[in-house]
């Protein structure tokens, strides 16, 4: 790392990095045994925490440390995502499967539990290939020991206290996520536009995660804004995931349907599983409709309430106050 990166913005940043590793390492044991889902959950949100400040402060390390950390993490974060889904999945089809007291559309729900839970037991095997490497290569104590000697080094030859431009970059760093998020507000309005949705919830996670990582400069003054964030990325989540299900479920049938004309040389026996995945079909468009009209009514509260605005004037004060600082004899 080149020394004169070495600032007070690069030693917040290191330290907020080292912070997030404890909790992806407290998860190995829980992923590889797969006996809590929550631990996969944990774990996953862990690797995202971590990747957004590796994202935040990548300046601060040497080049070779940012790019093979960033695979590293990117790869958990994708095999944890993948099973992580599944168990969201078949948590709900169980569910589902357990209220259903219509017989004709047990068989079809049944066989798609059977299915994903199959699909989950390859999953797992991925993942504990994952989790053996990491473990392996010893990247998590890599990690810890590395940004430990950094932050050491920056204590002893930098100064510790705030410069006046470090608020003027935690402010580029936020108000930059924010206009990620608000440049999809165009799309609000238009329930049909899943993509453009997802993208605003991904980038509605960002900004939270950010927020997060620059909470403890703000003495607390970010947690509402952190709050409605969490809201807005949790309600875009149950749109994003209404709409796996409806591109899934067809495709799903279709593959059920090849599959039994492989075995029995006819279509007959599909019939069975028709009515179930039909209901499944139509329990997620009705429920996706009920959350947008929910995400539609919160995005115009953040309006009525100047939230956004609220966010941008809790960040300029640091900045005179910092300024101001730093001027003083």
């Amino acid at each position: 790392m080149n020394d004169s990166l070495v600032d007070n913005y690069c030693l917040f940043g290191l330290e907020a990095l080292r912070e997030r590793l404890p909790a992806l390492a407290q998860e190995l044991d829980g992923v590889r045994r797969a006996e809590d889902i929550e631990c996969v959950h944990r774990m996953r949100v862990a690797s995202r925490r971590a990747r957004n400040a590796l994202a935040l402060f990548g300046e601060c390390l040497p080049s070779k440390h940012y790019d093979q950390w960033g695979k590293d993490l990117r790869r958990i974060t994708r095999a944890l995502g993948a099973a992580r889904d599944l168990d969201v999945q078949i948590a709900w089809v169980a569910g589902f499967l357990d209220r259903t007291t219509d017989e004709p559309l047990r068989a079809g729900v049944a066989r798609l539990l059977l299915r994903l839970r199959q699909q989950r037991a390859r999953r797992q095997t991925q993942v504990v290939k994952i989790i053996d490497r990491l473990e392996e290569q010893g990247t998590i104590d890599d990690m810890t020991s590395i940004l430990h000697e950094m932050i050491v080094h920056a204590r002893v030859y930098e100064i510790e206290s705030l410069p006046a431009d470090l608020a003027d970059r935690l402010q580029e760093a936020i108000l930059l996520r924010l206009e990620e998020v608000l440049a999809f507000e165009p799309f609000v309005a238009y329930p049909e536009r899943a993509n453009e949705l997802h993208q605003m919830r991904i980038a509605a996670k960002h900004l939270r995660y950010t927020l997060e990582v620059f909470a403890p400069l703000y003495d607390g003054d970010l947690k509402p804004s952190i709050k409605v964030v969490k809201e807005i990325q949790g309600l875009l989540g149950d749109l994003h995931d209404c709409d796996v299900w409806l591109a899934f479920l067809p495709q799903f049938l279709e593959e059920e349907r090849a599959r039994t004309l492989e075995y029995f040389g006819e279509e007959r026996p599909i019939k069975e599983l028709i009515p179930g995945i039909q209901a499944l079909e139509a329990d997620r468009t009705r429920y996706r409709q009920e959350r947008y009209e929910v995400f539609a009514r919160f995005w115009q509260l953040t309006k009525q309430y100047d939230v956004w605005n609220n966010l941008r004037n809790i960040i300029k004060p640091r900045i005179a106050e910092a300024v101001n600082h730093e001027e003083e004899p």
